[in-house]
């Protein structure tokens, strides 16, 4: 029998409605109902909407069960995933983390603060924080480890998320062998090989693409799905495929808006620039540069400055090109270090053109 997914505008009315009709609007039975509509509001991508709603639930939790109720901490994580969204990393960083640490010092067996945890070392490495993100993993992984042991759930989502953040950093060598610890314990197929092609993709950003694409290629032909074509979208573009490579980021991006997937965006937006569409490369790197959603400075919007940079180099415009590159290349170094990979390939896009 076929399911179907009730639309979420529809819920959304509905719950309304009824939440409109209820005569204690801070009963338990409302704020379940208000719970379920700031769900909506995120899935829908409603963030100005989402943000007023869930700072009037969280005051209301506070009201009714305190400040270390879960109902009023799960508002305060909501609350701060709508400010990220609406460009207010700091302000929601902030939230994040006093959030987090009520949840370690009154819930510090509960799943639900690894969870949180999780969430906080994203919206660390969303400020460009990197190394509190690995801090707070590293306090997250302990506890999974004691907690539930190496095999849980939590466990091995903690290990995914540090090791994108050891390879966002440049340190592969600590990235693979974290890597391949999760290729040993798989609860199941799709775990291995997802740890197999990341293992792949840590070879092509070291400079292997060429002899990793068959492998990344054979994964994401048996799987199909969006993390196994990514990989092997991020192989070919490293293995000098450009072209084929935007049509597999484009597939990735397909099911979502480009501006809440940063990292295959702009990789779609280089793709195009290097297989030579410069009006695709240009329209998306100037949507991507304009988006609330990750503070100037940060890794991912300095690429994407670099790629318009790059375009304008492939119009004719040097001045405006060099301009431009030099300042991605200090805002890099200022970031990651000097000898940071990504700065090291801005300083060899100077010197070659």
């Amino acid at each position: 029998m076929a399911l179907f997914r009730a639309n979420p505008a529809n819920e959304l009315a509905r719950l309304r409605k009824k939440l409109a009709k209820a005569a204690d609007p801070e009963s338990p039975e409302s704020l379940a109902m208000r719970h379920r509509i700031g769900l909506l509001l995120v899935e829908t991508g409603d963030w100005p909407a989402a943000e007023e709603h869930y700072t009037e639930l969280a005051d209301a939790q506070v009201r009714v069960e305190g400040e270390q109720h879960p109902g009023t901490l799960g508002a305060w994580l909501n609350l701060a995933t709508a400010k990220a969204a609406l460009g207010r990393i700091e302000d929601a960083v902030r939230l994040m983390e006093s959030t987090v640490d009520i949840y370690e010092a009154v819930r510090p067996d509960d799943p639900a603060t690894m969870r949180a945890q999780l969430m906080l070392s994203e919206m660390y490495s969303l400020s460009g924080e990197y190394d509190e993100a690995l801090e707070v993993l590293s306090r997250h992984l302990d506890a999974c480890v004691d907690k539930f042991g190496e095999y849980h759930e939590l466990t091995i989502a903690g290990a995914v998320r540090k090791v994108n953040v050891l390879r966002t950093l440049g340190r592969y060598d600590e990235a693979a062998g974290l890597n391949s610890g999760l290729s040993r314990k798989p609860r199941d197929d799709y775990e291995r090989d997802r740890a197999a092609a990341v293992g792949l993709l840590i070879r092509a950003e070291r400079g292997e693409a060429e002899a990793v694409q068959y492998k990344a290629r054979e994964l994401a032909e048996q799987y199909r799905t969006p993390e196994f074509v990514e990989v092997l979208a991020a192989v070919l573009l490293r293995a000098g495929q450009p072209a084929e490579a935007a049509e597999l980021y484009r597939a990735v991006l397909s099911a979502q808006p480009a501006a809440q997937q940063w990292g295959p965006a702009g990789e779609l937006a280089r793709a195009c620039l290097e297989s030579g569409q410069l009006d695709a490369a240009e329209t998306l790197s100037r949507e991507l540069v304009s988006a609330a959603g990750l503070p100037d400075g940060h890794p991912l919007k300095l690429g994407f400055r670099a790629t318009l940079a790059r375009v304008a180099r492939e119009r004719g415009r040097d001045e405006e090109a060099d301009r431009e590159l030099e300042a991605v290349a200090a805002g890099l170094a200022e970031a990651f270090g000097p000898k940071h990979p990504d700065v090291l390939e801005v300083a060899g896009w100077l010197k070659k053109d």
